[in-house]
């Protein structure tokens, strides 16, 4: 017998407040680009908030800003851009309602370069260390 309510994801997620821009698909199949904001992050990847009804298995296409150390000393911090793409896999309301300002969108990897993943995980290990 297996338990529901354990934990089913094979990497850290860590509760995040960053810069997130997505290229979000419009009905005449355009793209309008949104500065979003994450709620959580892990390095297979991402829920954040959103102000429209986003279809599951919708393509995005995503650029992070995360903190990793920078090269001038061990207390200095730059930002760096993770650029990846996902699948929605999940959003609540599940479906779009009238009245509704704020989805909560989940989106899985599916493609993101070695440098934009290496500086996902410097951040996430960071925030592990020291998530004041």
């Amino acid at each position: 017998m297996t338990d529901n309510n354990s934990e089913r994801r094979k990497s850290d997620r860590i509760n995040a407040r960053l810069k997130l821009e997505v290229k979000m698909p419009r009905d005449d199949g355009s793209q309008e680009t949104a500065t979003l904001e994450t709620i959580n992050i892990s390095s297979s990847g991402i829920y954040f908030k959103a102000d429209h009804f986003i279809e599951p298995m919708t393509k995005l296409a995503m650029v992070l800003e995360v903190s990793v150390p920078s090269t001038g000393g061990a207390d200095d911090f730059e930002l760096a851009p993770v650029p990846c793409e996902g699948l929605v896999v999940r959003i609540m309301p599940e479906t779009a309602q009238k009245d509704c300002s704020e989805y909560e969108v989940a989106v899985f990897f599916t493609n993101i370069d070695a440098l934009g993943s290496a500086n996902l995980e410097k951040h996430i290990s960071l925030m592990i260390e020291d998530p004041a």
